[in-house]
């Protein structure tokens, strides 16, 4: 039966012939066509309206005329094209999916997609995180990237890490996971922006521009005077000609790509190849389907590390699909700047109106006399990426509404811990700092504010005590209290939280004592609490041992005493109330014991008469 439902205007992006050396904007071309906004009744097929395509480098061996098997299929000239991207599903007769979920996996460059085998596609789990993250750290490359390193690299702690076409979807995350490890990790890349987007945003050790060196076998030397324990390939060609002259003995190499190579008519040889046999080097190819079962695995470790702001992640944007085949092309030229992505529409359903409806709460709640959020929080136009211009307002991406951190220091502003913020689910920084702000932090800040990484509340008036709830804020980094009025203990369930790398408490009415940390924060972050104390602070004052051991003998003693005395009145009033007659009574009763005592008592005479002769 052929599908019902609303007919669809639908652009798509067709490939026009394959591909034969660099690629360009007319191998493609944007058509319209229409599609049912339901499926064939009968069939497990899924229709999606596609969100965000993702551009990546394999695309390139699909544009040209299939030679030979491969492990990805060639486009069809006259087809639409194909790649990684995020979708929402809009109708679906498989068992497995509902209208309205979010998926990630190979869908159409077009606006809708009617997938015939959804088995391939991944429900998003989490969207408290910017959903074109499931392009590229939370989806394809970012599991390529925790595979290549984690599972083909087999690293260790303290090995040299080197990592070609570092500023890419994938390089950019391998960087930072070898980072994690406690890894020397060094980084190339194709301009100066990019270089300093390795050491200064991604923390590579060093980096360097692979167009500005004349000799990269000097500049590997350079930067690796002892050698290169792994090295991730994503160039191939005289890249890895040089690396294998700096590579160490059992180093490893895993080839992930080798994008130098995509566009060549005719292939570059490797010349120093015998290294892999005196350097007994294990290189190693991989793709993604091969290791897919490692991506709930993966999932988790990323979500978390994003969380705590111990990964973090660049993407190049662009709207529109007419826009994709530009941005394909941009990504063999190295013009883009982080992951590429293509947006074809925005789900409002997911971040926008929560973080809108926060960002109203949090403004009613507090006074603002120096109207910071009376001038700029304008709520008027709740367009995409409208918050992200408000004053103290960061967003995960600047086009869209979902709020990444608050920063409200300084600004005057009044009134209690403002409301509202659980409907920021994707907070991870709160700056109130140097406000008037008042009354108790709240009992239940960790369902508030549950991923915060980052919470300066110093130089307020906030008062009562520090509620023991912020220890199930588990991701906080920093934890600034100073210079309020707050009283009581430090609550002893804030040496859990393991991350907190800053702490401080100072200049408040706190007492007792303060509690051990995993890692040690100076006196400074104590001082002017004259109740407190233990380290760092001076040691904390306990009655003397000789007074305690006094207590306890003469509690003792008195114990003892008044035991007897309550012991010896009872016997006394008790014998002074025995009845004569019952005394009398007991003198003829216990004749037989009488009995019993005279013959012994003659027995011992005798004995002793006996004795005594």
């Amino acid at each position: 039966m052929a599908a019902e439902g609303e007919e669809l205007s639908n652009q798509r992006i067709i490939l026009k012939d394959y591909v034969v050396g660099f690629p360009t904007e007319e191998h493609m071309v944007l058509t319209l066509s229409t599609v049912r906004s339901k499926v064939p009744e009968g069939s497990t097929a899924l229709i999606v309206k596609n969100l965000y395509l993702s551009c990546d480098p394999y695309m390139r061996g699909r544009m040209s005329r299939p030679l030979h098997k491969s492990y990805t299929e060639a486009f069809v000239p006259g087809a639409v094209i194909t790649g990684y991207g995020v979708a929402k599903v809009v109708d679906s007769g498989h068992p497995d999916f509902k209208a309205g979920d979010l998926v990630w996996g190979l869908t159409g460059w077009e606006e809708y997609t009617l997938i015939t085998a959804p088995e391939g596609l991944t429900k998003i789990k989490y969207t408290d995180v910017p959903l074109s993250y499931y392009t590229g750290i939370l989806g394809m490359p970012g599991c390529t990237a925790y595979v290549g390193f984690h599972e083909i690299s087999s690293p260790k702690k303290g090995e040299t890490v080197y990592v070609s076409a570092a500023s890419g979807a994938v390089g950019q995350l391998v960087g930072q996971f070898a980072k994690l490890m406690g890894c020397y990790v060094v980084g190339s890349a194709g301009s100066k922006e990019k270089v300093d987007l390795l050491k200064n945003k991604f923390g590579f050790d060093d980096a360097f521009n692979y167009k500005e060196e004349q000799d990269l076998n000097a500049a590997l030397k350079r930067c690796f005077a002892d050698g290169i324990d792994i090295y991730f390939e994503n160039v191939g060609g005289r890249m890895l000609d040089a690396v294998l002259l700096n590579m160490r003995v059992h180093g490893r190499i895993a080839v992930c790509g080798l994008i130098s190579q995509y566009n060549l008519t005719q292939q570059e040889g490797i010349h120093n190849l015998f290294c892999v046999v005196t350097k007994r080097i294990r290189m190693q190819g991989f793709i993604f389907a091969d290791h897919k079962h490692l991506y709930p695995e993966f999932l988790e470790f990323a979500i978390q590390h994003i969380r705590e702001g111990k990964i973090v992640y660049v993407e190049d944007v662009v709207e529109g699909i007419e826009k994709a085949p530009s941005a394909l092309i941009g990504l063999f030229a190295g013009r883009n700047v982080g992951k590429q992505v293509v947006v074809v529409a925005r789900d409002l359903s997911y971040g926008t109106p929560s973080d809108i409806l926060c960002l109203q709460l949090v403004k009613e709640s507090l006074s603002d006399p120096n109207n910071y959020l009376t001038n700029s929080w304008n709520f008027d136009n709740t367009s995409e990426g409208s918050i992200c211009k408000f004053y103290g307002v960061d967003c995960w991406h600047p086009n869209e509404n979902k709020v990444l951190n608050l920063r409200l220091s300084n600004t005057g502003l009044t009134g209690n811990f403002p409301a509202g913020l659980e409907n920021c689910t994707s907070l991870t920084g709160l700056d109130l700092s140097s406000n008037n702000l008042s009354g108790p932090i709240p009992a239940n800040i960790s369902r508030r504010i549950p991923f915060v990484t980052t919470l300066d509340l110093s130089f307020n008036n906030f008062s009562g005590v520090i509620p023991a709830n912020l220890s199930k804020c588990v991701y906080l980094n920093v934890l600034n209290l100073q210079h309020n009025r707050l009283n009581g203990q430090i609550p002893v369930e804030l040496g859990l939280l393991d991350r907190l790398t800053q702490f401080n408490v100072a200049d408040n009415m706190l007492s007792g004592p303060i509690p051990s940390f995993q890692n040690k924060f100076s006196a400074a972050s104590y001082v002017n609490n004259p109740g407190l104390c233990g380290d760092p602070l001076s040691e904390c004052t306990a009655p003397a041992k000789k007074s305690r051991i006094g207590v306890i003998v003469g509690s003792a003693i008195g114990g003892v005493v008044l035991t007897v005395l309550i012991v010896g009145v009872i016997m006394f009033f008790f014998l002074r109330r025995v009845p004569i007659k019952k005394k009398e009574k007991d003198v003829e009763e216990n004749k037989w014991a009488k009995s019993i005592k005279g013959p012994r008592e003659s027995r011992l005479q005798c004995s002793r008469l006996q004795y005594r002769k």
